[in-house]
């Protein structure tokens, strides 16, 4: 049951922020596509730590680190979901709620500008460790990393057509490695037993 959870939550992740990119309010989230982007990474966590747990039964140290970014990252994704939902609901430009943020800049760093790189950040360091692990073959380890560095470019320059480039390159990614999650394809190999000393006669 946890695997085929964490399998629907690596392909509804990804998939509910690509519809996400086609109900931006001009330049803006809004109030819908805020919502959208909040239950995206809601949901899509649930999986990553899955994923993550998988590294580490190989890479303990890198596993357990990753869980931590995955877990900061879709933070980030949540409070600018709820940010852009809260602009649309009190009408305020982002100009303004840039500006009232600059305010309170330690918690504005710790809600947005700390965890809010770090979902991109957490994608190619999974690309990066699942390709060395070799729990995943390179060509997935590649999407994820070229995924990863299209994301931030995206939601900076609020470029559609480079968002839409960046949500249908972690969709293809996320489904490939939701596959490949379900077949048991991440779980690490066992290590084989170390031959038993028989005494030998004197």
């Amino acid at each position: 049951m946890l695997r085929t959870l964490g399998t629907i939550s690596l392909v509804i992740g990804p998939l509910l922020m690509a519809v996400s990119t086609f109900l931006w309010d001009g330049e803006r989230y809004g109030v819908t596509a805020g919502v959208v982007i909040m239950l995206a990474n809601m949901l899509w966590v649930y999986g990553l730590i899955g994923v993550w747990e998988r590294v580490a039964a190989v890479k303990p140290v890198t596993g357990a680190i990753g869980i931590v970014l995955s877990l900061l990252g879709c933070l980030g994704g949540i409070a600018f979901g709820l940010q852009g939902f809260f602009e649309g609901i009190f009408a305020v430009s982002g100009q303004e709620s840039l500006d009232a943020a600059a305010l309170y800049p330690v918690a504005s760093a710790i809600v947005l500008w700390v965890p809010g790189p770090l979902m991109p950040i957490s994608l190619a360091a999974l690309g990066i460790d699942l390709a060395w692990s070799r729990l995943a073959p390179l060509w997935l380890g590649a999407l994820l990393v070229a995924s990863a560095a299209a994301f931030p470019l995206s939601r900076i320059t609020r470029t559609e057509a480079i968002a839409h480039l960046a949500d249908a390159l972690i969709l293809i990614a996320f489904i490939a490695l939701a596959v490949r999650y379900l077949r048991g394809g991440l779980d690490a190999a066992p290590k084989p037993r170390e031959p038993v000393a028989t005494p030998q006669p004197a």
